[in-house]
């Protein structure tokens, strides 16, 4: 990896992270910001709620399975 000038350590790119990484500062602020807006858009009345969307099922049903997972997991530990 090549080194930056100014600090002495590998930037973005020489580690092939994207600029709107979730592991970078950039990348948590603009999910911060994208989530702020959600919220902003849906007490305007502008956006459904998750939970009244038509995603709500699918959700439902993920949670639901992860939910059984889980519990198999547990009830295996002890059986």
């Amino acid at each position: 990896m090549r080194q930056t000038a100014a600090e002495g350590r590998p930037d973005l790119h020489d580690l092939g992270l994207p600029e709107n990484s979730a592991l970078t500062i950039e990348g948590r602020i603009e999910r911060a910001g994208m989530v702020t807006a959600h919220l902003t858009r849906t007490d305007r009345g502008l956006e459904k709620p998750v939970w009244r969307s038509d995603w709500r099922f699918g959700l439902q049903l993920i949670l639901l399975a992860l939910v059984v997972v889980i519990g198999l997991s547990v009830v295996a530990m002890y059986v």
